[in-house]
C-alpha cells in the first residue's frame, strides 16, 4: 500500500499533490519518496514530450 501512495504522487500535481494524497492516505513519512518519484515523473514525462514533438514535426 505504501508504495502504491508514493508511486501515485507522480501523477498528482507535483509537490502540493503529493502532499495531499500522502496528508489523505496519513504517510507523511513517504515525503522524500514522494518527492523522487515527482521528480523523476517530471522527467520523464518532459523528455516523452520532447521525443513525440521530434517524431510529429
Amino acid at each position: 500500500v505504501d508504495t502504491a501512495i508514493a508511486v501515485s504522487c507522480c501523477s498528482g500535481q507535483g509537490g502540493t499533490g503529493a502532499l495531499a494524497i500522502l496528508a489523505a492516505g496519513d504517510r507523511m513519512e513517504l515525503m522524500p519518496f514522494a518527492q523522487v518519484a515527482v521528480r523523476l515523473g517530471g522527467a520523464m514525462t518532459v523528455t516523452f514530450a520532447i521525443f513525440l514533438m521530434g517524431l510529429l514535426s
